[in-house]
């Protein structure tokens, strides 16, 4: 088990990190008036659920809820179009 701290809602907390598998990352696409299309991803690089400092069990948020920790990674992309695109500076 490796172990790590995450923010918890009195302060740092010891958590496990849990394995896992990607089912699927989707594409956010967002169409602007301007005609110019943004996409982003988020990708999950880490995943840490919460251990009560207490009993050492899994810890719980107080609406029943295991805490669980994702760090991530946001992927940007933009199409601008060709009538909003000029040469660059030199």
């Amino acid at each position: 088990m490796s172990e790590t701290y995450i923010p918890g809602p009195q302060g740092m907390i010891r958590g496990k990190e849990l394995k896992f598998v990607t089912i699927k990352e989707d594409w956010n696409i967002y169409e602007l008036e301007d005609g110019t299309t943004f996409k982003a991803k988020l990708i999950a690089t880490k995943i840490v659920r919460g251990i009560d400092p207490k009993t050492g069990d899994i810890f719980y948020l107080p609406i029943g809820e295991p805490l669980y920790n994702i760090r991530h990674t946001t992927i940007v992309s933009a199409e601008v179009p060709e009538g909003l695109l000029r040469k660059p500076e030199e």
